[in-house]
């Protein structure tokens, strides 16, 4: 892509996967001006990913936010196939498909077989590491991250992964249209969970850490509430699904333990393995998870059987429960930064408030070091004092370095 270029319009950009996730991309290239061909396995689940640009602009109609002659126009951009050939005029082409490393392969490669050897190829991938979805891609130079956040036409950020072929034209490509799409990129080192993905599992599983642990649930959502982030974690997981985080850690467990590393998260698969398998609840989708629904859907609330299911009761302080979620994550992305997988605080504070709902008023994961009443020394010690009462996971890293550098007692 020309870096004069300033405008999608008359840019072909190609999407693969019909989700939650397809719809809206096809959605947000044809509102910043692309012709869409959006890949389908089947004419009702090309309709089905179109019919999120139909709902979205019909509520655009209504609100008078644009007009007839624009709708109908941004929905003409969007033209759905089930044939893979029909992306060859596409200069970028994003790939949405499940978080599974063989699906995602063959995917791409049939992508590759019938594109130019200019188009730019880009995952949507949250976890997988671009590098190794590369590896048997012909133009590995051409392949990029670009991992969106979900709706993606209200989202902000796109994390952009950087593989250890991916060439620099592609990366300024990559950043290009992210920006053409009216969104906030960053770029971060290509590593498993990247830096969004690995900070915010740890708030989820330190929610469920504590559900294990028998502290009530409902301290526990009321406890992120109180800390500022939009939405308590035992809903997320809800709206995710327990069986789809459950696919993805596992793919992680593979992976690490085949590198010859050690699981940490056994007490969160016991809670989440519990949910699916003894009490058949694995979210909003399938009717019944950490909430009850109603037959439409609807939220009614927390699930009361779950007091019962991972009892006995503790009691903590609130604000413990709300350090834990907030210290949790600050923690992991400060050794995300000691890694090199984001290159700047400031990248990290983006990503964390755009993409993973950190409590906008604190500016950041690393603007709370600096901003914690005491100063970063004051966080250290309160840290650490979660680390006694709670677990090692609390330590930030220098102090764990730290930890490890001391001499063994004779």
């Amino acid at each position: 892509m020309s870096a004069q270029v300033d405008s999608l319009a008359g840019t072909t950009i190609g999407v693969v996967g019909t989700g939650m996730m397809g719809g809206a991309l096809a959605y947000t290239c044809a509102r910043a001006g692309a012709d869409v061909v959006l890949v389908a396995r089947t004419p009702e689940s090309g309709h089905r990913a179109k019919s999120y640009a139909k709902r979205r602009e019909a509520h655009a109609l209504e609100g008078g936010t644009t007009d007839g002659a624009v709708s109908r126009a941004l929905l003409d951009r969007i033209m759905t196939t089930e044939r893979v050939v029909d992306l060859a005029p596409a200069a970028l082409v994003i790939e949405a498909v499940a978080e599974n490393v063989d699906v995602k392969a063959h995917v791409l490669q049939s992508v590759e077989s019938v594109t130019d050897s200019r188009t730019v190829l880009a995952s949507t991938t949250s976890t997988l590491p671009i590098t190794s979805l590369a590896s048997t891609l012909a133009r590995p130079e051409n392949f990029v991250g670009m991992h969106f956040f979900s709706p993606v036409d209200r989202m902000a950020l796109v994390e952009t992964i950087i593989g250890s072929r991916t060439s620099e034209s592609t990366r300024a490509a990559a950043l290009t249209y992210a920006r053409l799409l009216g969104k906030t990129p960053i770029v971060v080192r290509d590593s498993r969970g990247f830096f969004t993905s690995r900070v915010m599992q740890l708030r989820l599983d330190e929610a469920l850490i504590a559900v294990g642990e028998g502290i009530d649930p409902g301290v526990v959502e009321h406890a992120a509430t109180t800390a500022g982030y939009p939405v308590p974690p035992l809903r997320i997981f809800d709206e995710i699904t327990l069986t789809l985080n459950r696919e993805v850690q596992q793919e992680n467990r593979t992976a690490i333990e085949e590198s010859g590393g050690s699981w940490n998260g056994h007490a969160v698969d016991d809670v989440r393995n519990r949910m699916i398998d003894e009490h058949g609840r694995g979210g909003r989708a399938a009717g019944q998870g950490f909430y009850e629904y109603d037959p439409d859907g609807t939220r009614i609330g927390l699930w009361s059987g779950l007091r019962e299911a991972f009892g006995p009761s503790r009691n903590i302080p609130l604000e413990d429960m709300r350090d834990r979620l907030l210290f949790v994550e600050v923690v992991e992305a400060l050794r995300c930064l000691r890694d090199g997988v984001v290159d700047s605080a400031a990248d990290a504070d983006t990503a964390s408030v755009l993409g993973i709902g950190f409590p906008p008023h604190t500016g950041g994961v690393m603007s709370f070091v600096r901003s914690y009443p005491g100063g970063a020394e004051r966080f250290t010690a309160r840290a650490l004092e979660l680390a006694d009462r709670y677990g090692e996971r609390f330590i930030p890293p220098q102090k764990s370095s730290e930890a490890h550098d001391q001499p063994e007692s004779p």
